[in-house]
């Protein structure tokens, strides 16, 4: 019996891989995203920065879950205590809440190398 050869391509790999931004030392979420890592930090900041965000339906802005939950950040904002409101809302944004944003939008700033 003929043995037949079977090409299979190459795929490049790249030379270089992206590693993920650690955004949050306490494990809290990005608003944006939802993660504790960034894999496209200017994207997140984008979103920050053009969005209406206010307080978090489920915590109210806090970020915690409450005492029913296995989790300890809530469940609907990932920690953040934030959460996106339609263009046209005027959200509330609580004290606590408004300062995790500011951190965000900070921390994306530096990373990104973009200016106050």
């Amino acid at each position: 019996m003929p043995v037949s050869v079977v090409l299979a391509p190459v795929v490049a790999l790249p030379a270089t891989r992206l590693e993920p931004v650690r955004l949050v030392m306490s494990g809290r979420g990005c608003p944006a995203c939802g993660g504790s890592y960034c894999f496209a930090p200017a994207e997140c900041l984008s979103d920050l920065m053009s969005r209406a965000w206010g307080d978090c339906d489920w915590c109210e802005g806090f970020g915690w879950a409450g005492d029913d939950s296995l989790s300890v950040f809530c469940e609907g904002c990932g920690g953040s205590g934030l959460e996106e409101h339609d263009p046209g809302s005027l959200p509330r944004l609580g004290a606590a809440a408004s300062a995790r944003l500011a951190a965000h939008i900070d921390r994306l700033r530096a990373l990104v190398g973009v200016a106050a």
